[in-house]
C-alpha cells in the first residue's frame, strides 16, 4: 500500500538554492507532483516556494529524508526546510513533520 501526503518548502531566499530545488522537486509523475507557488502581485511570476503531493511505498517523511533529500542536499548551498503532511503514517511516525535538508559539504 502506498502512502500519500503533501509537502511545502519554506520561502527559499537564496535564488541559487531555489533554482536547484526546482530541479529536484518539480516533477509530475506517479510518486511526486509539484508546483511553484504563484506570485501575489501582477507581474510577480512566482514565489520561491515549492509545494506538492507525494505518493511512496514508504512514508512521505522517509521519502524526503532518504530519497529526495540526498539529491537536494547535493545541489543547495543553504539549508532548506520542508514541511511534510502525511495522509496516513505508521504509528511511530507523526503525521506532520518539518525536515531540514542540509547542504552537502563541498
Amino acid at each position: 500500500m502506498s502512502q500519500r501526503g503533501s509537502f511545502v518548502t519554506e520561502y527559499i531566499y537564496c535564488s541559487k538554492c531555489f533554482e536547484a530545488a526546482k530541479g529536484v522537486l518539480l516533477l509530475r509523475d506517479k510518486s511526486l507532483c509539484s508546483v511553484v507557488v504563484p506570485g501575489w502581485s501582477p507581474g510577480e511570476l512566482e514565489l520561491p516556494i515549492i509545494a506538492g503531493k507525494l505518493g511512496y511505498t514508504w512514508s512521505e517523511a522517509h521519502a524526503i529524508e532518504h530519497e529526495i533529500g540526498p539529491e537536494l542536499a547535493a545541489v543547495i548551498c543553504h539549508p532548506v526546510r520542508i514541511a511534510v503532511l502525511q495522509e496516513i503514517g505508521p504509528s511511530d511516525d507523526p503525521s506532520a513533520r518539518t525536515i531540514v535538508v542540509e547542504p552537502r559539504p563541498a
